[in-house]
């Protein structure tokens, strides 16, 4: 691990930013190219060393990201797009990690490395056997490439505006992941007049099925596994709520009780804690208004009756799974709202999902995805072109 002094911060519980070192730690750093063939070589590096993590598939699929034939995807994409402009860093981004995602906030991190910016990231204090592998994992990577470790500034502490503010003081730019109530707190603090910033907020997401177009077979389960379970539901682009179109009670039950088969030889790991969440939350929704309410040893079912009474502030995860029977799409984007993140879709088409979309001017839902794809993070994610937000983009008109 690094040393104190390095550019990288040591990370530890008990360790504390020492605000001399964060006068000096913006000093003397040469430029990156965007898209600079060392920070590639880097991420590829880091690639290889995720995806040994075979116990830890947040781990494993954020190495999957970061291989070398997908940053090149993400490489020409981004300069299609920009084709014939002058394109600069923005300078320093500051990252606020969330506590509930392991993961998330290195994606972020490596978008803004790609782009040539240096960062400072800071990490919650709150930890966990995961969070810890990766940041050693990274941290490691890093001192074999001692180059882009001057651009990268890791920082750990708990709740305090001053080391906040200190740092928000220094950036061009501010991406906070965290739930409203952070968010908020954190936008009492300025950042530079100049700066920008991105937030990344509570989001819902659903799955909209039509279960007489599936085949229901375990590449199905695993599929909806996959995209509800990976963060245990906490993750905003989390199957949360099923909208069911074309609904069919006979094959609903059906696939239900295959997937509670299914999860039975996943064995979902969930807390005592973590179920009694979960059970509070059902007995809550249940006494406010008849319900009907579906246990089972892994996950709970509670279904509503019309889509506008869905209750998004007191979804808990850990396998509950709100469902609610829809008519026709226009019902689901006529009621969606900027709180909505992620629709999974499965035996619905293209055209008529946009077509629905357009009629309704629909303004929640900035991905709709195939099923199965929920947690894959993209370069344009909660409506944000992350990549052209971390660029400045020179007009010369002579």
């Amino acid at each position: 691990m690094p040393k104190k002094g390095d550019v990288v911060i040591p990370l530890s519980n008990k360790h504390k930013v020492i605000p001399s070192y964060i006068d000096s730690m913006q000093k003397n750093k040469p430029s990156l190219e965007i898209f600079d063939e060392k920070t590639v070589v880097f991420l590829e590096a880091l690639s290889k060393a995720f995806l040994q993590e075979k116990e830890y598939n947040e781990i494993v699929a954020l190495g999957f990201w970061l291989r070398k034939a997908h940053l090149k995807k993400i490489k020409t994409q981004f300069l299609h797009k920009h084709q014939g402009e002058i394109l600069f860093p923005r300078g320093t981004v500051f990252h606020i990690a969330p506590s509930n995602v392991d993961t998330i906030f290195l994606y972020s991190l490596i978008l803004s490395l790609l782009v040539g910016n240096s960062n400072i990231l800071r990490i919650s204090d709150k930890t966990n056997e995961q969070l810890e592998r990766v940041l050693i994992i990274f941290t490691d990577t890093l001192q074999s490439h001692p180059l882009i470790a001057q651009h990268i500034t890791l920082v750990r502490y708990g709740h305090d505006d001053a080391i906040t503010q200190k740092l928000s003081s220094l950036c061009d730019v501010r991406i906070i992941w965290g739930g409203d109530a952070t968010i908020k707190h954190i936008r009492t603090i300025p950042i530079p007049a100049t700066a920008i910033e991105l937030t990344f907020a509570d989001k819902f997401s659903f799955a909209l099925i039509d279960i007489n177009n599936v085949t229901i077979n375990d590449e199905f389960f695993e599929r909806f596994y996959r995209d509800s379970y990976t963060f245990l539901q906490n993750a905003c682009s989390s199957v949360r709520c099923i909208c069911w179109i074309n609904n069919s009670k006979e094959k609903k039950e059906l696939f239900w009780k295959g997937f509670e088969s299914f999860c039975a030889k996943k064995m979902p790991q969930i807390e005592p804690k973590q179920t009694i969440d979960k059970l509070s939350t059902l007995t809550l929704l249940a006494s406010e208004e008849k319900k009907e309410i579906t246990y089972t040893k892994y996950f709970h079912r509670i279904k509503f009756d019309n889509i506008n009474k869905i209750d998004h502030q007191r979804h808990c995860g850990f396998g509950l799974f709100y469902e609610v029977d829809i008519d026709s799409l226009d019902t689901l984007f006529t009621y969606a709202t900027r709180k909505n993140q992620t629709l999974c879709v499965t035996g619905i088409s293209k055209e008529a999902i946009i077509a629905s979309m357009q009629k309704n001017r629909t303004r929640g839902f900035d991905r709709i995805v195939r099923l199965g794809e929920a947690n894959n993070f993209e370069a344009i994610w909660d409506g944000y072109d992350i990549l052209s937000s971390l660029i400045r983009i020179v007009n010369v008109d002579l």
